[in-house]
């Protein structure tokens, strides 16, 4: 994707053109419209104005939102999809020196909450207005003034260029530490019994921390705090190659690890308009499709032992087995693929291969129809899930869901039929939805996935056996410019920005997990409960907090006010190493 030069005059045409027009005066310049994709600069005092336009207009939501720190101050990017017409628009708007604010939108788009949030603590963008502007993702011990995502701060030595008289972060005083969830800033509901929900709990299988406020057992506020495990990838991409970064992003999550290395290539390739070779698409849909199985198959599992139905639980895991060794056999690793690169995929399968992921599929029918049939007729099942943490589609889109979360409150959003990629618009599969928004009406929509994808799988084997050709585009350097991609992940849209000057290495990388924009649905979904549906209803988006994290920081426990640097954690871990030798 190009920009065009100040002052061009761009074409409004498509559906993208009738986005950008419909903003009327609040559109100050009009930077790249084509079929898919458009960008366009909106007067930053309309801020809200035009969030409230985009949201209101059928189809739109907002995907996510990306800073940039520039000369000017801190340039925001709104990502809004349109659905289905499969395009999106990233409008522009700049939050100025020195107090680089914008109003927030958060109040009339309840999904810019959290992202505004992590945008304050990571750049130093300032939201007026905004209803909750808490710590979300940056510890409470850190300090004050210090940005991560700014161009000044050292990721190797933990000690960013601090203004004048400030306190260096290692020696940060208590009276330095912010409040957030769980000290002084949590949410007063007096005469409100608190439960929590973590850090640590057996129905949540990361870190994370909810508060529940209960009259009685019913559920009348919730609190979370997230970030308690991440590692920085954003601006550790920024030290990496364009082709280091897909072995990075592909640990956002063990789950997805085919979803991220794609949607972050994708956006690398609208950037350099690379056109992959066939054979890469279909194969690049193989490993997608298998790593959706992967997926639903152990969410069945764990939601079979959450209930305390742990045959369930046995037989998804039992079954999801042979799925992994064939991703073992095509790939090489049953978690990081390594397959995915700019121009198309790093390794063919030979007709051998395809025919083993082709029976191993077949074979995944029979017992997929059985522990669909054992959720769907089963009294007990629908007693406990049906009607329990209800999502409206309206609140759906308010928040930004996607994947099952969404298309489980009926709103039939899949990015691989509204904006595909990959092979999948010249395959034959149709979009799952189930009505209620129910947990019943997640669980549904995952079962029913697994079909489509064994569907999916198989027919992308018949066309490539017997079949040879390119598997890799060969691109050579990135141009500068700007990229989105957006894959259909097994939880539901990943999304990825890439901003390159014409380096090796990209400026500006974004990543936003489906996570981040499910999980927050708990406000919509879980307010209103009783205590013992909280947790299932949690557990039915399948959050993923790693993905959703953004940063870490490991504090001496003999000291909590000092953070460890690279190179102390490298000394302490060899110095263990050397005592447990001596042990031996």
């Amino acid at each position: 994707m190009s920009i065009a030069p100040s002052g061009t005059e761009v074409a409004l045409t498509g559906p993208v053109g009738q986005v950008i027009a419909s903003l009327g005066s609040a559109v100050v310049e009009v930077e790249f419209c084509d079929e898919r994709r458009g960008m366009a600069r909106i007067d930053p005092v309309r801020t809200v104005e035009v969030a409230s336009t985009m949201l209101a207009m059928d189809g739109a939501r907002l995907v996510t939102a990306t800073g940039l720190e520039v000369r000017d101050g801190i340039d925001v990017l709104y990502h809004w999809a349109v659905e289905p017409a499969g395009i999106v628009v990233t409008l522009k708007a700049l939050a100025t020196r020195p107090g680089l604010e914008l109003d927030s939108v958060a109040n009339v788009v309840p999904a810019a909450d959290w992202i505004e949030r992590e945008m304050h603590d990571l750049l130093g963008a300032n939201f007026p207005g905004h209803p909750d502007m808490r710590r979300l993702i940056l510890d409470d011990s850190w300090p004050e003034g210090v940005y991560p995502l700014r161009k000044g701060f050292d990721q190797v030595t933990d000690r960013p260029a601090l203004p004048p008289n400030r306190t260096p972060p290692d020696v940060l005083t208590p009276q330095e530490a912010p409040p957030g969830p769980g000290t002084a800033g949590q949410i007063k509901h007096p005469g409100k019994t608190m439960i929590n929900i973590g850090p640590f709990h057996p129905l949540q299988e990361e870190a994370e921390f909810f508060q529940l406020y209960v009259d009685g057992e019913t559920v009348v506020d919730v609190d979370v705090r997230i970030s308690y495990n991440h590692r920085g990838i954003e601006k550790l991409d920024e030290s990496k190659t364009f082709d280091q970064v897909p072995f990075v992003v592909e640990r956002v999550c063990g789950i997805c690890s085919a979803s991220h290395p794609l949607a972050y290539v994708q956006a690398v390739e609208e950037i350099a308009h690379v056109e992959v070779p066939e054979r890469a698409l279909y194969l690049r849909t193989i490993v997608n499709e298998l790593e959706r199985l992967h997926s639903h198959l152990l969410w069945v599992g764990l939601a079979g032992h959450f209930l305390g139905y742990n045959t369930v639980f046995m037989w998804a895991w039992k079954y999801r087995e042979p799925v992994m060794d064939v991703l073992e056999i095509a790939t090489g690793s049953r978690v990081t693929y390594a397959n995915c690169k700019i121009g198309g995929v790093r390794r063919d399968m030979t007709d051998e291969q395809l025919a083993q992921i082709d029976k191993a599929v077949t074979e995944l029918q029979g017992p997929m129809e059985m522990i669909t049939n054992v959720v769907l007729d089963d009294p007990v099942l629908h007693a406990r899930l049906k009607k329990v943490g209800v999502l409206s589609a309206a609140d759906a889109k308010a928040y930004g869901a996607t994947g099952p979360t969404a298309r489980g409150s009926d709103v039939p959003i899949d990015v691989r039929r509204d904006d595909p990629y990959a092979a999948y618009d010249r395959l034959d599969w149709k979009v799952i939805t189930a009505p209620g928004g129910d947990v019943f009406g997640k669980a549904v929509v995952r079962l029913l996935e697994n079909f489509e994808a064994v569907k999916i799988i198989k027919q992308c084997c018949a066309h490539l056996r017997g079949t040879k050709g390119e598997i890799d585009a060969k691109v050579e350097a990135i141009p500068p410019g700007e990229g989105v991609g957006h894959v259909e992940a097994p939880r539901g849209e990943t999304f990825h920005y890439v901003r390159s000057d014409g380096s090796n290495r990209p400026v500006r990388h974004k990543i936003r997990a489906p996570s981040f924009v499910n999980v927050p649905t708990f406000k919509a979904s879980c307010i209103g409960l009783q205590v013992p549906d909280v947790a299932i209803t949690l557990a039915s988006v399948d959050p993923c907090y790693s993905c959703t994290e953004r940063l870490c920081s490991v504090v001496d426990a003999e000291n909590p006010h000092r953070r460890l640097g690279f190179k102390e954690l490298v000394k302490l871990s060899q110095e263990k190493t050397r005592k447990m030798r001596k042990e031996w």
